[in-house]
């Protein structure tokens, strides 16, 4: 496949559950300062594939290079070292942990108290209701604020690129606007993503291009907009989002 001088590289990943082969010779490019979104129905392998990138799962064959690093099979904190950033499905804050709190995890591997201190400026600039709240306990907040505080939290490492598994699940219509804007922001300022939806007409209007998975294999690629007046697409996923 045709692949980007730097960015994210998956060929041919395969990854299975026991003996349930969830992913099936996976390719995928994220090339520097892009989005991309990777678009499937429930169960078609869009988190594992999520979960191999970041270091979570170790993929059964195949490579992953970022920015000419080959990172697969590195656990975890060494790829997010490497400036890939997972924020996973389902939000997973520190419920019983302050915004401030939860913040401060994201930035971890940073020692300098001074940088600590203009990353929780800049997030909170980002998201200026987590800064009115920043003492106020993480497992207080809706849905759509606890989506917000997760996306800080993966800001505060510092990511070069940025992967989102369903960041508008579960989240109030209005919020999910808020959310896709802020990803767009966030995307303008120079940090790749990865956008891993099951809303794809907001996702497709929001990438460059996109990755359709289904039984772990991609069946479809190509520009979002492409994709977006693409007959099988349409059908498939934007009949309840039209």
């Amino acid at each position: 496949m045709s692949t980007p001088a730097t960015g994210l590289v998956l060929d041919g990943i395969d990854f299975a559950y026991g003996g349930a082969r969830a992913l099936n010779g996976v390719s995928l490019a994220v090339p520097t300062g892009g989005v991309v979104a990777l678009l499937g129905s429930n169960g078609a392998g869009k988190s594992t594939t999520a979960k191999v990138i970041a270091g979570a799962l170790r993929p059964a064959k195949g490579t992953i290079v970022f920015n000419g690093e080959a990172i697969a099979g590195l656990p975890s904190h060494q790829v997010m070292r490497r400036g890939v950033v997972l924020v996973p499905e389902g939000r997973l804050v520190f419920a019983q942990m302050t915004i401030q709190d939860n913040l401060m995890m994201g930035a971890y591997k940073e020692n300098r108290s001074a940088r600590v201190a203009e990353l929780l400026e800049q997030n909170y600039a980002r998201f200026p209701r987590l800064k009115e709240r920043r003492h106020q306990l993480a497992g207080s907040l809706s849905g759509g604020e606890q989506q917000m505080l997760a996306i800080a939290r993966g800001l505060m490492a510092e990511p070069r690129l940025l992967v989102l598994d369903e960041p508008s699940l579960g989240i109030m219509p209005k919020l999910v606007q808020e959310i896709f804007a802020l990803i767009r922001r966030i995307a303008e300022q120079g940090v790749s993503i990865l956008l891993i939806e099951q809303n794809a007409r907001a996702s497709l209007e929001l990438a460059g291009y996109a990755y359709v998975l289904e039984k772990g294999r991609i069946i479809l690629q190509g520009e979002g907009t492409r994709l977006l007046a693409d007959a099988f697409v349409q059908n498939a996923y934007l009949g309840t989002d039209a």
